[in-house]
C-alpha cells in the first residue's frame, strides 16, 4: 500500500510537494544516497527552499541522506547575473557542484557518488532559459551512468501557449536544445522526458506532476525575472539581448523596457501602443549598471500589461522590425556559441546571438529582407 499524505488542505502540490508526501517513496529514498538538482527559487508549499526540505525528510531516516547538490545557471542562491559561471561551494554542510562554469552536466565521479538524482528547476516557457537544458543533460548524464532521475515538475507560468521558430538543428546549441518552438508551451518534466525517450534506461526516468495551480504567490527563478509581468514580457525583450540595445539589466525595470543612447523612444511607445499585444509604452529614463550602457542615462520605454493576453514575443518582434527599419543605428551582437559540450571550454566559434537565442536565423534574415513583422509571425504563432 503506496501511503501518500496531503501536503495542504486548501493549496494544489508541485511536484516536490507531492514528494514530500509520498512516505513510500521517502522511506525508499532514504535508503540510498541522493543528489538534488535545484535552487533557493524552488520552495515547498510550506514556503522552505527544496534543498532544505529534502534534506530534512532525508535525515529522518539511518540511511545515507542528501550526498550532494547540484546548481544551474545563477547558483544556488538563484542570484547569480545571467551567463556568470558558477564555481563549486559548499553551502549548509553539502557539496555544491555547479553545472554553470566548468561543467554543464554531472561527471561520472560526481554520479558515482549517489543512487538517486532529484531534479526541482523553476522554467519559464522559452526555450533560451537555461534550467530546461540543464536538467535534460543532468538527466541523460545520470541515465548513462545508471543512476535512477525523478523530476519533481512545476507549472509553466507561461501556460501551453507555443509561439516562435522551431529550432534549426544547425543552431542547436546550450541555449537552444529542445526541438519545441521558442515559446513551447511545456514543462520541464515534458521536456526532458521527450528529451531522453529514446535512451536505452529511459524507464528510470520519472516526472511528478504539479497540480495546476494559478494562484500560486509568484517567486523569481532568476534575479532579473522580478515579476510575473517580466515573465510575460520576457519572450519577446530576451530578444534584446542579440542587438544593441539594454533590455533593461541592471535596472529596476529588468525585461520590462528596452534602451539606447539613439532610441527615438515617444515614436516607438507612439508605434507600439498601436500594436494588438496588451500592453502599453510609455518614455522613461533608466541607467543600467551593467552591460554595455553601464553609468549612462538612457532613454527607455517602459511596458506595462494591461490584457491577461499580452502577447511578449509578438511585442519583441514587432519591435524589433519598428526599430531595425526606422534606426540606422540599430546593430546585431555576435558572442562566442555555447556549445553542447559537457566542459564549458568547448565553446568555439562566434554567431549572432538572436540566432543562438532564437535556435534559428529565420527571424534576422527576415527583418535583413525588410520583411514585415506580421508576415514573420504569422507562420510561428501556436
Amino acid at each position: 500500500m503506496n501511503s501518500k499524505r496531503a501536503p495542504t488542505d486548501t493549496i494544489p502540490a508541485s511536484g516536490i510537494d507531492k514528494l514530500l508526501a509520498d512516505d513510500d517513496r521517502l522511506a525508499a529514498l532514504r535508503q540510498r544516497r541522493v543528489g538534488l538538482l535545484t535552487n533557493a527559487a524552488c520552495l515547498t508549499v510550506d514556503g522552505r527552499q527544496s534543498a532544505q526540505a529534502v534534506g530534512d525528510a532525508l535525515a529522518q531516516g539511518s540511511g545515507p541522506g542528501l550526498a550532494c547538490l547540484f546548481a544551474p545557471e545563477h547558483g544556488p542562491a538563484a542570484d547569480h547575473e545571467a551567463g556568470a559561471a558558477v564555481a563549486d561551494q559548499r553551502a549548509d554542510q553539502h557539496d555544491v557542484i555547479s553545472l554553470y562554469g566548468a561543467r554543464r552536466a554531472p561527471t561520472p565521479d560526481h554520479l558515482g557518488l549517489i543512487d538517486t538524482l532529484i531534479i526541482d528547476l523553476r522554467d519559464v516557457g522559452v526555450r533560451c532559459y537555461t534550467y530546461a537544458t540543464t536538467a535534460a543533460l543532468a538527466a541523460e548524464a545520470a541515465l548513462d551512468a545508471r543512476v535512477e532521475t525523478i523530476i519533481c515538475n512545476r507549472l509553466n507560468p507561461l501556460g501551453p501557449v507555443t509561439f516562435g521558430p522551431p529550432l534549426d538543428p544547425n543552431f542547436r546549441s546550450f541555449l537552444a536544445y529542445f526541438d519545441v518552438p521558442f515559446v513551447h508551451g511545456e514543462t520541464i518534466g515534458t521536456l526532458v522526458a521527450d528529451a531522453v525517450k529514446d535512451h536505452p534506461r529511459a524507464a528510470d526516468l520519472t516526472v511528478i506532476e504539479s497540480d495546476a495551480n494559478p494562484d500560486t504567490p509568484w517567486v523569481l527563478p532568476s534575479p532579473s525575472l522580478q515579476s510575473p509581468d517580466a515573465v510575460q514580457l520576457y519572450p519577446g525583450l530576451v530578444l534584446f539581448e542579440g542587438t544593441n540595445l539594454s533590455e533593461g539589466r541592471g535596472t529596476k525595470l529588468p525585461f520590462r523596457c528596452i534602451g539606447a543612447p539613439w532610441l527615438d523612444v515617444q515614436a516607438a511607445a507612439d508605434a507600439a501602443n498601436n500594436w494588438p499585444t496588451g500592453i502599453t509604452a510609455t518614455s522613461c529614463n533608466i541607467r543600467p549598471d551593467a552591460g554595455d550602457y553601464a553609468g549612462q542615462t538612457l532613454p527607455a520605454i517602459r511596458f506595462d500589461i494591461t490584457d491577461t493576453r499580452c502577447d511578449g514575443f509578438g511585442l519583441g518582434v514587432r519591435l524589433l522590425a519598428w526599430i531595425s527599419s526606422t534606426h540606422p543605428q540599430f546593430e546585431w551582437r555576435t558572442a562566442p556559441i555555447m556549445s553542447l559540450g559537457a566542459e564549458a571550454g568547448q565553446d568555439t566559434g562566434e554567431r549572432h546571438v538572436i540566432d543562438t537565442l532564437l535556435g534559428s536565423d529565420s527571424l534576422r534574415l527576415a527583418l535583413g529582407r525588410g520583411d514585415s513583422a506580421e508576415d514573420i509571425l504569422d507562420p510561428w504563432r501556436g
